[in-house]
């Protein structure tokens, strides 16, 4: 009788060593990995703290981004006019006048030559505030011993008419 109870003791105790083995090592294993993830996350850590810096610097970029095109959508008037047809203005061109009524410009100037004229009026139509940029006149002066080329010129304001 007492082998019915001491062989299935021994035999549990012996599944229950190879079980606790078996567990041990799955922990082992799962300890190593836990370690290496570990190791990993810590070489990756200012990768991402500097990206999530850069994350945070491309935000506040495009936040001022933002006020700007929104700033330049509300430039209206003389101002956004000025601002404009100076930024247009290629070297050798001069202007003289700029006048205003209900949505149309008339600049009138001197330039160099002919050329500077055109690329002026180039320039205007390309800056998408203007439109219909028209040549009204040209003629010859002599200034300073220089033969220039004086015009005037018509254009509407996009949005006005």
């Amino acid at each position: 009788m007492l082998i019915f109870i001491i062989v299935p003791v021994v035999l549990a105790a012996i599944a229950v060593f190879f079980l606790q083995s078996s567990i041990d090592k799955k922990i082992g294993a799962l300890n190593e990995s836990i370690k290496t993830y570990n190791e990993k996350t810590a070489m990756l850590m200012p990768k991402v703290i500097k990206a999530n810096s850069l994350k945070a610097k491309e935000s506040q970029i495009l936040e001022k981004i933002n006020v700007i095109k929104t700033l330049k959508k509300e430039q209206m008037g003389p101002i956004g006019y000025i601002y404009y047809i100076t930024a247009a203005i290629p070297r050798f061109a001069w202007i003289d006048s700029l006048k205003s009524n209900k949505g149309t410009l008339s600049v009138t100037g001197v330039a160099l030559d002919g050329q500077v004229e055109s690329i002026f009026m180039n320039n205007l139509s390309q800056t998408g505030f203007f439109g219909g940029v028209s040549l009204l006149q040209t003629s010859e002066v002599k200034k300073q011993g220089l033969r220039l080329q004086s015009f005037a010129l018509t254009m509407n304001v996009k949005g006005k008419r």
